[in-house]
């Protein structure tokens, strides 16, 4: 299962009416990747393919192309109002003009590091990073106070594919323990992910003496002697322990 803190964390920052996005985009800044998602709209990721011709073999004079990597035109828009007071532009969050400001800028001061999530959810769908340059454009949204930008990234050179931040380090996670009311010498069945690699368990704090492996969503977990009441399990692989999960045994 994914760890869906990147997402479950973006929101809209004040001033913003932008709307969050099941797809991610993270800007490197001070240098540290931060989610920008919470305050843009529209976003799309546009990629296009990098292909050389290939003569199939034993084939004269046919031909093939080969994917040699993938370029990147991501588009999004951000929603900017105005300081009724000051009158200034108020920005979202520090990137957006520094943003703008790459876009009126030249060389390598006109580009910036970016992640591209295709889905915001699944540890398995692609995650590239690299460097893009940047582009602006005004849009018009007929009210004085607010204004659109519509910025275009440009990918610098091919963008490699790196692994999931989603991923999470590896340790299982625990949703559920059924039946409820167990005792001792029973056999409970624990629901959650990546439970195929689980080395060890406890519940409430009493070493699991029978693991039995189901699934890498499931195990059977044998309640020990004296458990009671109250006894939370948790249960361990090679990347580390799980959460927490309550129980409550007869």
């Amino acid at each position: 299962m994914a760890d869906t803190t990147l997402y479950d964390t973006m929101a809209p920052s004040a001033g913003s009416v932008a709307l969050a996005h099941q797809r991610l985009i993270r800007m490197r800044q001070n240098g540290v990747f931060q989610n920008i998602t919470g305050d843009i709209n529209n976003l799309a990721l546009n990629p296009t393919k990098i292909s050389v011709p290939r003569e199939v073999y034993g084939q004269k004079g046919r031909t093939r192309e080969d994917i040699i990597g993938y370029n990147y035109a991501p588009t999004f828009d951000v929603e900017v109002v105005r300081d009724p007071v000051t009158k200034q532009i108020v920005a979202a969050q520090a990137w957006f003009k520094d943003l703008v400001s790459a876009a009126f800028s030249e060389g390598e001061a006109n580009k910036r590091e970016f992640q591209l999530f295709t889905d915001a959810l699944d540890e398995d769908m692609p995650v590239v990073q690299g460097k893009f340059s940047v582009a602006y454009a005004e849009g018009n949204t007929g009210f004085a106070d607010k204004g659109i930008v519509r910025i275009t990234l440009q990918s610098d050179g091919i963008v490699p594919r790196i692994t999931s931040p989603l991923a999470g380090n590896g340790a299982p996670i625990l949703e559920s323990a059924t039946p409820a009311g167990l005792t001792t010498g029973d056999l409970l069945k624990v629901r959650g992910y990546k439970l195929g690699t689980v080395v060890s368990a406890t519940i409430d704090g009493q070493a699991v003496t029978k693991i039995l492996k189901v699934d890498e969503y499931t195990v059977a977990l044998l309640i020990p002697a004296t458990v009671s009441g109250s006894a939370p399990i948790t249960v361990t692989n090679d990347a580390g322990a799980s959460n927490t999960l309550p129980y409550t045994a007869a």
